[in-house]
């Protein structure tokens, strides 16, 4: 085999590896999230400014499953639920017996109460800070900077 022959399957070789890794990394890292935070919707990207200045639109975050357990939530944890819109992440404001009221930092009214069953977790934080990528979730949304 000739050095020219040695080349392009060299060349082709280091392709494959870095395809391989690539789609690893694109469909892996969600399904290690998905276990590691026990929650089918592990990762979110911020939509809307209604929890400015906290998180952003553009923003990913990562979601911890919700237990089941309602002593696992307090006032001003910031939860993620589905609604019919889809999802909504805010700070929780109020807790009552079977309904949770949030509301977004940036908002001046709380939100319709939400019922336990509709959680589907926390944001994850790391020393009370959100655990968040700037600018990841954009890749998410049709969004462009103005």
């Amino acid at each position: 085999m000739d050095n020219k022959s040695k080349k392009i399957i060299k060349v082709a070789l280091e392709w494959f590896i870095y395809i391989v890794v690539f789609i690893t990394i694109v469909w892996g890292t969600p399904m290690i999230l998905v276990k590691m935070l026990h929650t089918e919707y592990p990762i979110a990207s911020i939509t809307s400014g209604s929890m400015w200045p906290v998180l952003k639109q553009g923003d990913m975050v990562f979601i911890r499953g919700y237990s089941g357990n309602k002593q696992d939530l307090k006032l001003g944890d910031v939860v993620v639920y589905k609604n019919e819109r889809g999802f909504t992440i805010h700070r929780i404001v109020k807790l009552d017996e079977k309904t949770l009221v949030t509301k977004g930092d940036a908002n001046n009214i709380d939100d319709a109460p939400v019922e336990y069953s509709q959680l589907i977790g926390k944001m994850v934080t790391i020393k009370g800070q959100p655990l968040r990528i700037p600018y990841l979730g954009m890749l998410s949304q049709n969004y462009k900077p103005k």
